[in-house]
């Protein structure tokens, strides 16, 4: 899909002004987190799903029901931050958010190293087929409440992972980094949503993991030339291949994953969607940057404003 047409008609919101509209999404989210507890609306939602199925004279009879119920405060405001008018808000809360301003004190919920069901799996080390060694956290660091994983041109000795021989060392030409949420947040369904850039002619990702290799979803994936977009689950997947857009300038990325469908959004264009082999577990959040062996590799940096999860009510 290439953009730059939505982008010069305008289709393309740009980024600023839909984090504007962001903004307020993260403070309606809190209200509607409340309304999980709310009779009121508990009420109106069973009476709006059984009129659906109830004869012509009940239907009549519930529908002056449904109407005092609009006027309670809590469905009034729900029906109101529903409508189109007030996208991109959706009927969900926040339960995960990091702009990286924390203090220092503050315990991260964030963890280096791939993590994978085989505990000889859960450490810092890198793929055979790779160039970088991921450095444990020593090429992550926060400024000015940006998360930036630079990779760098430097020699080091770490543990590269076969899946036929195991682990080996091999002797690295660059360093970078991965991060993830593995300990901390798993979520199944939501809204997962980062603000992100990146430069340099490698690969940079956004995506949600589990302890297995599948499924495997990337909202964000910045191959060195062209962004990529897509799943994999039980050995099959789908993606689409996004181009007049330029990746070193902030997007905001986001995944919206139901029962039925994967949707991706690039601000507040809908770029992809999916409606089969749908995952059905928990994953936890993954950032990294990394060179592929068949790469000449260069430096590059993944830049991170901020990082949202809402799950649906």
């Amino acid at each position: 899909m290439n953009l730059f047409w939505k982008k010069f008609f305008g289709r393309l919101m740009p980024t600023a002004k839909y984090e504007k509209q962001e903004v307020d999404f993260v403070t309606i989210s809190e209200k509607i987190k409340s309304l999980r507890y709310s009779s009121a609306l508990d009420a109106y939602k069973k009476l709006l799903l059984s009129s659906k199925f109830a004869s012509a004279e009940t239907r009549k009879q519930q529908k002056n029901r449904l109407h005092e119920l609009k006027k309670h405060p809590d469905v009034a405001f729900l029906l109101k931050n529903q409508s189109k008018k007030h996208s991109p808000v959706r009927d969900a809360y926040l339960t995960f958010s990091d702009d990286f301003y924390q203090p220092k004190s503050t315990e991260s919920r964030w963890n280096f190293g791939f993590y994978f069901s085989n505990e000889k799996l859960i450490r810092n080390y890198s793929f055979h087929n790779e160039k970088q060694a991921n450095n444990a956290g020593n090429n992550t660091t926060v400024h000015a409440g940006v998360l930036q994983i630079r990779t760098r041109r430097e020699a080091m000795k770490s543990l590269a992972w076969h899946p036929v021989n195991g682990f080996t060392e091999k002797q690295f030409a660059y360093t970078s980094d991965v991060l993830q949420s593995a300990k901390s947040f798993r979520q199944e369904g939501g809204i997962f949503k980062a603000k992100i850039r990146c430069t340099g002619n490698i690969h940079h990702a956004f995506w949600l993991g589990t302890e297995k290799k599948e499924p495997h979803i990337n909202i964000f994936h910045f191959n060195g030339s062209e962004i990529q977009l897509g799943f994999m689950n039980r050995q099959q997947g789908d993606g689409v291949i996004i181009k007049g857009i330029n990746p070193a300038t902030y997007f905001i990325y986001s995944l919206e994953w139901t029962k039925d469908e994967l949707i991706w959004y690039i601000n507040n264009l809908v770029v992809f969607r999916a409606k089969n082999n749908i995952p059905t577990e928990q994953m936890f959040l993954v950032f990294n940057s990394f060179i592929p062996e068949n790469r000449i590799g260069e430096e590059g940096l993944l830049e991170v404003d901020w990082v949202r999860v809402y799950q649906w009510i």
